[in-house]
């Protein structure tokens, strides 16, 4: 049975979304556009250190600063969509200059852990009507699977009940601007350690938090998935080996919980990749879709062909280019942005996509999507 959901959580998102599968397929098929979406990693520094995490968390030599970054920023295409990450992206020096740089001419997301957030940053951020969403790494209630390194439990609910309230901040300066257009997102990494937590976790953002949005994503099936260490091209073929979920049965039991919480609430959830849905009705979820999730190669006939390339690049904290996967198509102290985006090293990653659909290190990518 389908259900009406929140469509003003959810107007602007389905717009976006459209706008860019458009462009997507535009870009595919002409092969000549810049993208449209860019990811700064703009540090791969973090006040965490959990253990289910690709990044080094060591500094990097010649690290762009915020000046660096808004020369980058200057090199995009109009009417750009920018998600600013890391890291944890709020411990960049003068970060407020690089953000508020970016939604001048261009509309942004960010996704930090929460823990360094301010009433004064907040306010920054809520000025501008192209702020669209605000996206926080929850995994568990109170988040404690993402403790500080080398912090006590006591001191890190001392942390984590600070975020707590910058995020109900959030909501209510949201209200007081009547910023319709932004959302506040939770993101939950999926692991056995809270396999049977998933819908608590569900309720926890979207009722005690009030997130507008919660997304789970699945652990990456290849390092080479958008981390901070460059590889060699040739190593996007090598087989990959995700890890097999133990508690494979309860994921799947939580997951057809929220489904029907969220049909019986009118709340919103995703998943990534997106096998199925978890809003609109309360059927449920498809077991052969979901199961191609948990194994442990990656099976490219199980997945429509990807052109997400085409549509979105990273740009890392020393400057390296890359698309979806971590291998470098240059750098943007070396090369103008536009001059890499047409160059012959990712022309010649492109052409491997349009040939092969996807490639052993697509293993378990947020933006594959299913052959079925």
């Amino acid at each position: 049975m389908e259900k009406k959901i929140k469509q003003n959580d959810l107007n602007w998102k389905q717009k976006f979304a459209s706008e860019i599968d458009e462009f997507r397929k535009k870009a595919y098929e002409l092969d000549n556009l810049m993208p449209k979406r860019y990811c700064f990693v703009l540090t791969n520094l973090c006040n965490l250190a959990c253990d289910f995490c690709y990044q080094y968390r060591t500094k990097l030599k010649n690290s762009l600063n915020a000046e660096d970054w808004i020369k980058v920023i200057d090199q995009l295409p109009e009417n750009s969509r920018v998600t600013l990450t890391g890291g944890e992206p709020l411990t960049l020096k003068n970060f407020e200059k690089v953000f508020l740089k970016v939604v001048d001419k261009h509309e942004c997301n960010i996704i930090c852990n929460g823990l360094l957030l301010s009433e004064e940053l907040i306010d920054i951020l809520l000025s501008s009507k192209n702020f669209k969403v605000l996206s926080i790494s929850i995994d568990n209630r109170k988040n404690k699977i993402r403790k500080l390194a080398n912090v006590n439990e006591k001191k890190w609910d001392e942390k984590w009940s600070h975020a707590e309230k910058m995020m109900l901040y959030f909501q209510k300066r949201k209200k007081e601007l009547n910023h319709d257009s932004c959302i506040l997102d939770a993101k939950t990494c999926v692991l056995d350690d809270n396999a049977d937590e998933l819908l608590d976790i569900h309720k926890y953002c979207v009722e005690d938090l009030q997130c507008d949005t919660h997304s789970y994503q699945f652990l990456k099936g290849s390092p080479i998935l958008g981390c901070d260490y460059m590889y060699q091209f040739d190593d996007i073929f090598e087989k990959s080996s995700a890890y097999k979920y133990k508690n494979w049965d309860k994921i799947k039991k939580q997951l057809n919980l929220i489904k029907v919480y969220n049909y019986e609430n009118n709340k919103v959830a995703f998943m990534k990749p997106k096998m199925d849905e978890l809003i609109g009705n309360n059927d449920p979820i498809s077991e052969k879709k979901l199961d191609v999730l948990n194994f442990s190669e990656h099976r490219k006939e199980n997945f429509l062909p990807c052109a997400q390339p085409w549509a979105s690049v990273h740009i890392n904290n020393d400057g390296i280019v890359f698309p979806c996967l971590a291998v470098s198509i240059g750098n943007v102290r070396e090369k103008k942005l536009k001059d890499i985006i047409f160059d012959e090293q990712f022309k010649k990653f492109k052409k491997v996509l349009k040939s092969s659909g996807t490639v052993e290190a697509c293993n378990r990518c947020d933006w594959l999507q299913p052959n079925q």
